[in-house]
């Protein structure tokens, strides 16, 4: 008599070899760019500043008017004859903290009635306690204004976001994304009068 013993099936195994390496290598690639990437991001600083197009530039600044810290009313117009960063933020707002030490900058370099002024404008009305604390423990002076209209007026789209208004009023550059104090500087000596 003759036992039959079933064969087991034997299925063939995926090839493993040259499609598994290239997968594993592309894979490993595309960590490498994203690694570099995110490095690349986290410690760009604020070296520079983007200005943006805007359809306000070139025309008058909408008015921005709110109370301050202080309780004083803050009006835009009352800087007539000044240089003004407008200056959306907020303190939950990364970028805007780490722009911080520039606007600092700035408005340290500026001091005096007819040198150029900063005036933040809280983008979040819950928020607005919490920005001038803040601020205020960084020893900024400059007015943190509660302007419901201004983020929409200016059609603000992120934060942050600054405009540079000309001692006449007028909008000369959106800068979006932190500033930089020597860019401004460049900006408003580009625009003075006594460089043109």
């Amino acid at each position: 008599m003759t036992t039959t013993v079933p064969v087991a099936s034997v299925v063939p195994e995926p090839a493993q070899g040259p499609k598994r390496r290239l997968v594993l290598w592309i894979s490993l690639a595309v960590a490498a760019v994203l690694a570099a990437l995110v490095a690349v991001l986290a410690t760009s600083g604020q070296a520079g500043q983007v200005t943006a197009a805007s359809p306000l530039i070139g025309k008058p600044a909408p008015q921005v008017v709110g109370p301050d810290q202080h309780g004083a009313t803050v009006t835009l117009s009352s800087y007539r004859g000044r240089w003004v960063l407008v200056n959306f933020a907020a303190s939950w707002c990364v970028p805007c903290r780490q722009e911080t030490p520039q606007l600092l900058t700035f408005a340290a370099r500026h001091t005096g009635p007819a040198a150029p002024a900063i005036v933040t404008v809280e983008e979040d009305q819950t928020d607005l306690a919490s920005l001038r604390s803040f601020l205020a423990a960084r020893h900024a002076t400059w007015p943190v204004v509660d302007d419901t209209n201004a983020f929409v007026d200016y059609g603000s789209g992120g934060l942050p976001e600054s405009y540079l208004v000309d001692p006449l009023g007028t909008i000369v550059a959106k800068i979006t994304g932190g500033v930089n104090a020597n860019a401004l500087d460049k900006v408003i000596t580009t625009y003075s009068p006594s460089t043109q």
